[in-house]
């Protein structure tokens, strides 16, 4: 079986430390990849530069790395006589010209439990939203974002305390794991894909800086938690212009007056515990940073 592979393997905006397990897995268990594929090439110093890791295993393991934006990509890949595509984190919508240059079309790896959450942040959603559970979903791609019909499910159980880079790292290994495990399969034809349900579809936006912002007059003490372990990374949390990193729920409140604990809404509160240091740029304790203060109030 020959492979392409398009995208980096980033399931989540911003993460500062990217995981190939999929690629790097492929690899390992005597897949053949043809080439990588990228968007366009990433440079340095831009937030594409996470693409830069994916380019770093390539390179190592001697796989040609194709720039969309630099071919005529459908012309390109007919040249490599590619069995199927795996698709991870690509970023851009594939034409179906690209899709039907391979026998068995492009494989997509989503991490959500489709058709939930269809678009970029469904990781940071199924935090945010205080789910009790998300998954994996292995599909095939479609020109439509996050519809194309589905061979395979797995489901992850969530207790609330989830953060971003934690989840992320748990979904990547997952998608990964199942999806080499199943892909002789889908090339068989031994599994069919199911179509989605397109009246239980829910959609999730691209993550903004001022998604960050916390306002304890509107949102519950949970409710705060949650973008704290959903943002981590990117757009990061604030408040008051103070990057928040970690925050503990209190089971009870009554009215206590102490500077690093925050009333919420519904007379809820949540305890700051961790903040990055305006100065040093350095993840500390939220009373470090109070005493440097002289225990001022945020």
């Amino acid at each position: 079986m020959k492979i392409v592979f398009f995208g980096n393997e980033q399931l989540a905006q911003g993460l500062k430390e990217p995981i190939t397990p999929l690629f790097d897995g492929l690899i390992e268990h005597d897949f053949e990849i043809a080439a990588l594929v990228l968007p366009r090439r990433a440079e340095i110093k831009s937030r594409d530069a996470k693409d830069l890791k994916i380019v770093e295993s390539s390179n190592r393991h001697g796989v040609k790395v194709i720039y969309a934006s630099e071919v005529n990509l459908s012309e390109t890949l007919q040249g490599l006589g590619a069995d199927v595509g795996v698709l991870i984190s690509y970023g851009k919508v594939v034409p179906d010209e690209v899709i039907n240059s391979f026998p068995h079309g492009i494989i997509n790896v989503h991490p959500s439990l489709l058709p939930k959450y269809r678009g970029s942040s469904p990781i940071e959603s199924a935090i945010v939203n205080l789910d009790d559970r998300t998954g994996i979903s292995i599909m095939k791609l479609s020109t439509e974002m996050d519809a194309g019909p589905i061979y395979v499910q797995t489901e992850i159980a969530l207790d609330g305390t989830e953060t971003k880079p934690e989840l992320y790292k748990k979904m990547a290994e997952m998608g990964a794991d199942v999806l080499i495990d199943i892909l002789p399969d889908i090339v068989d034809g031994s599994i069919k894909p199911y179509e989605q349900d397109e009246e239980q579809a829910t959609y999730c936006e691209k993550l903004e800086k001022s998604d960050g912002e916390l306002d304890p007059t509107i949102d519950t003490a949970a409710e705060l938690d949650a973008k704290v372990r959903a943002y981590l990374d990117f757009p990061r949390t604030r408040l008051d212009g103070l990057i928040v990193t970690k925050t503990r729920l209190l089971d009870s409140y009554s009215g206590e007056d102490w500077p690093d604990i925050i009333p919420c809404a519904n007379d809820t509160a949540l305890q700051i515990l961790e903040v990055v240091s305006p100065k040093s740029g350095k993840t500390m304790a939220f009373t470090d940073y109070l005493n440097g203060l002289n225990g001022s109030k945020i």
